[in-house]
């Protein structure tokens, strides 16, 4: 086995690194100020920019990324609060299940985004140039699509 070059690794491990800490920093935030946990955050922004605030089980978990017992587990406590609900899907034979975004999910997630936002403005997109948004999109195309 050989190792990527110490540069490209160097690189890796940066990557690593700002992601956990921007993870963090959102974590701590959405947790103190909105009594959200960051994948809750990820479920409610999922469904608040979808166009019905709605969507089907397995297209939220491919959105956010989760697998399905995970993410059943996380809608059980958004459930809960009340913030999102399950209901039959009835554009098709009654057995796929929507996650529905409630009123009151709604409202919480137009106050966690804010600091979601604050968050990702200060660590991470205002320290940008135009240069690096171009490049970081590059790089990330080519991330994915090694996929």
């Amino acid at each position: 086995m050989t190792l990527p070059d110490p540069d490209r690794l160097g690189v890796w491990r940066a990557f690593l690194t700002a992601h956990a800490a921007l993870d963090k920093m959102l974590s701590h935030a959405l947790e103190e100020e909105n009594d959200l946990l960051r994948p809750w955050f990820e479920i409610l922004d999922a469904l608040a920019t979808n166009e019905d605030t709605s969507m089907r089980f397995n297209d939220l978990a491919e959105r956010v990324m989760a697998n399905p017992s995970s993410l059943s587990r996380q809608l059980d406590k958004l459930e809960d609060k009340k913030l999102i609900v399950r209901e039959k899907s009835i554009l098709d034979d009654g057995r796929a299940i929507l996650i529905v975004l409630t009123p009151l999910g709604l409202e919480s997630w137009r106050e966690a985004s804010q600091t979601y936002y604050r968050i990702v403005r200060r660590a991470f997109s205002n320290t940008l140039t135009d240069t690096d948004v171009v490049a970081l999109n590059r790089v990330f195309s080519k991330v994915l699509e090694a996929d």
